[in-house]
C-alpha cells in the first residue's frame, strides 16, 4: 500500500512539474512576445517619417517649452503627424530634458529619431539679429556677414536667382522688398537659403490674406505696393507721415508726373545712403524716378509693416509736393510756389547748419 502511495505521489509530482514547466514556458513566451512587440513598436515610432514637404519650414522653439509643447508645435507646423508618438520616442531615448530651445530647419531630417538628435544637439548656438526697416538686401547681407559670418556674395546671388525666387513662390525679379525687417535668431551654421526662406516666410506672415485682398481691391499688384512702400520707408522717419507721403506719390502717378523720389536714387549709388547731388539725379537707371515716370523697376529697400500699410491704405489728400524740414518731418503742399518757398527755407536751414559746423571746427 505504501509503495502504491509513493508511486502515486511521484506520478502527481511529475504531472505538476510538467504543468509548471508548461506554465513557465507560456509566461516566458508571453514576456518574449511582449518584448518583441515593444521593440518593434519602439523601432516603428523612432522611424516614423517626417513630412518632408513641410520640413524646410523654420521652427522657433521658445525657451521653457515643454516636451508636449514641442510636439504640438511640430504637429502644428505639419512636420510630424503623431505628437504623442514623438513624445514616446523622446522618452524612449531618455531625451526629455535634453531638447533645446532655438531656431531649427529640419530639411535634413527623415525620421522622428533624427528630429530628436537635431533638437538635442548642444553645438547649435543662435545669435539674435535685428534687421532694421528700410535696409536694402546688400545691407542685410553685410549685417549677417558681420554677425554670423554668412557669405555676402552667396546671399546676394540667391536674392537675384530666378530659380530660387520661384521656389520661394515670389513673383518678382528679385527678393528685394520681400525680406521682412524684424528680429531673428540665426545660428552661425546656417546657409543663405535658410535665412532667406525665414525672411520671406516672415513677410508672408505679415502680408496675410487680409492684406492681399485689400491690395487686390485697390487695383494694384503686390509688387507695385512694395515699390511704393519702399519709397515711403526711405522718405519717412515718423509714422504719422507715412500715409501722407504715400498719397503724395500716388497723386503724382495719377497726374503723370515724375515721382522724383530720393530713395530710388539712393538705391543705385554705390556709396549711399548720403546726401544726393545733381549728377546723382542724372544717372540713367530704371530706378531713377528723376529721369523716368512711374514707379521704379522694383522695391528700393525692404519696408516694414507700417510703410506697407501706408502703401495699401494711403490717406486722401491733394498734396503733390513735399519738402524735408530738416528735423525728420516734411512740409506738404498742393502748388509749386508753396513748394519753392518750403525748399528755400530748407536751404537756409542747411546753410545755417553748415555755418555753425564750420565755426565749431575753427574753435
Amino acid at each position: 500500500m505504501n509503495q502504491k502511495l509513493t508511486a502515486l505521489r511521484k506520478q502527481l509530482k511529475r504531472k505538476l512539474s510538467k504543468r509548471q514547466t508548461t506554465r513557465n514556458k507560456t509566461v516566458l513566451s508571453i514576456i518574449a512576445l511582449v518584448l518583441v512587440i515593444l521593440i518593434a513598436t519602439g523601432f516603428t515610432i523612432l522611424n516614423l517619417p517626417v513630412n518632408m514637404e513641410n520640413a524646410r519650414k523654420v521652427v522657433t522653439i521658445p525657451k521653457g517649452t515643454s516636451l508636449s509643447g514641442i510636439a504640438n508645435l511640430l504637429a502644428e507646423k505639419q512636420i510630424i503627424d503623431y505628437p504623442r508618438g514623438f513624445i514616446i520616442a523622446v522618452k524612449m531615448k531618455h531625451r526629455s530634458k535634453s531638447l533645446r530651445a532655438g531656431r531649427y530647419r529640419f530639411a535634413e531630417n527623415r525620421t522622428y529619431l533624427s528630429l530628436i538628435e537635431t533638437l538635442s544637439d548642444k553645438k547649435i548656438h543662435t545669435v539674435r539679429i535685428t534687421i532694421p526697416e528700410g535696409y536694402q538686401a546688400r545691407n542685410i547681407a553685410a549685417l549677417l556677414n558681420r554677425r554670423i559670418g554668412l557669405d555676402s556674395l552667396e546671399f546676394m546671388q540667391k536674392v537675384n536667382d530666378p530659380a530660387f525666387i520661384k521656389d520661394m513662390n515670389i513673383h518678382a525679379p528679385s527678393l528685394e522688398g520681400y525680406l521682412f525687417p524684424d528680429t531673428y535668431d540665426f545660428s552661425n551654421s546656417e546657409i543663405a537659403d535658410d535665412i532667406l526662406f525665414t525672411l520671406v516666410e516672415r513677410f508672408n506672415d505679415v502680408v496675410d490674406d487680409t492684406l492681399l485682398k485689400a491690395i487686390k481691391r485697390s487695383g494694384r499688384s503686390l509688387h507695385d505696393v512694395l515699390k511704393m512702400a519702399s519709397i515711403v520707408e526711405g522718405e519717412c522717419k515718423t509714422d504719422e507721415e507715412r500715409p501722407i507721403v504715400a498719397s503724395v506719390y500716388y497723386n503724382r502717378l495719377r497726374r503723370g508726373m515724375k515721382l522724383e523720389s530720393d530713395p530710388t536714387v539712393q538705391y543705385i549709388i554705390p556709396d549711399g545712403p548720403r546726401r544726393l547731388y545733381k549728377n546723382d539725379l542724372d544717372i540713367d537707371s530704371p530706378y531713377n524716378t528723376y529721369r523716368y515716370k512711374g514707379l521704379p523697376k522694383g522695391p528700393v529697400n525692404n519696408p516694414g509693416r507700417k510703410s506697407i500699410y501706408a502703401a495699401i491704405f494711403p490717406v486722401r489728400t491733394r498734396y503733390i509736393y513735399m519738402v524735408a524740414n530738416g528735423d525728420g518731418t516734411h512740409t506738404f503742399t498742393t502748388d509749386y510756389q508753396s513748394f519753392l518757398r518750403a525748399k528755400q527755407r530748407l536751404q537756409r536751414i542747411r546753410k545755417q547748419v553748415e555755418l555753425e559746423s564750420t565755426k565749431g571746427k575753427k574753435n
